[in-house]
């Protein structure tokens, strides 16, 4: 037994003598790797109330199970461990809210998130439909120094590639679709920024910036129709809720 560990030892010893070493942050299984105080997961979580807070203000749990694509079982397990992080306030039957650090962290994360996706359309050229997700999955790894220096480069953009602000304290002068008078309007942000959502909105012509006719509404069925680049058009309760226009 002895003789079989100095052989296991031995073959593991390098052949030749070399100083390399992998960085630290790179090391399997460090838990410190990301340098960061929240897990992916947490900070998905504050995110996704913080947009959720700007829909329907004080979020419930099953609200955030839906937007989350979990259980509601895991969206409570994820509140409680939000709570006794300061990230949220958790009133029984009251709702779910940010803290005042929790909306500090959200809007970290969604200034990063949008300059990120500003550099993979602008730079990398990516289709404008297709970098959220990718975005979603960056915005963790990169510290805020970086992104700042991304968005030096990039020239300090107000707006990622749909539209919405980079910077989350910005006054918004937009409505949505549904809310805004008949008359000649202008696209200014999407709120849905789902590959899907938006393939559909290219298809029908709508981006960011583009001007349109909407002619008139339905009560009964709440569709919307419109005239965009001389093209007819009807669209439903989606459309009219996540896209936000200005008077053109």
């Amino acid at each position: 037994m002895r003789l079989l560990r100095i052989a296991c030892k031995l073959s593991f010893m390098p052949s030749k003598e070399f100083s390399l070493r992998v960085p630290a942050s790179c090391r399997p299984g460090d838990e410190h790797k990301t340098q960061r105080a929240f897990s992916e997961s947490v900070e998905e979580y504050v995110e996704g109330i913080f947009r959720l807070q700007n829909e329907v203000d004080r979020v419930s749990t099953g609200e955030i199970a839906v937007y989350m694509c979990v259980s509601a079982g895991s969206a409570t397990t994820m509140v409680k461990k939000l709570a006794e992080l300061g990230l949220v306030e958790h009133a029984p039957y009251q709702g779910i809210r940010l803290t005042e650090f929790g909306e500090k962290v959200a809007k970290q994360l969604t200034r990063a998130h949008r300059i990120i996706e500003r550099f993979l359309v602008d730079h990398l050229e990516l289709p404008w439909n297709d970098v959220h997700e990718l975005a979603c999955k960056l915005e963790h790894y990169i510290s805020e120094d970086i992104i700042d220096r991304i968005d030096e480069k990039l020239g300090h953009p107000t707006t990622c590639p749909h539209g919405n602000f980079v910077n989350p304290d910005a006054v918004d002068p937009s409505t949505r679709l549904q809310d805004a008078k008949a008359g000649r309007l202008k696209v200014f942000r999407i709120s849905d920024e789902r590959v899907e959502f938006l393939q559909h909105l290219e298809e029908l012509g709508l981006k960011p910036g583009v001007e349109f006719e909407a002619i008139g509404s339905s009560q009964i069925d709440s569709l919307i129709h419109l005239n965009i680049a001389g093209n007819p058009a009807t669209v439903g309760k989606q459309v009219s809720r996540h896209v936000w226009v200005v008077p053109a």
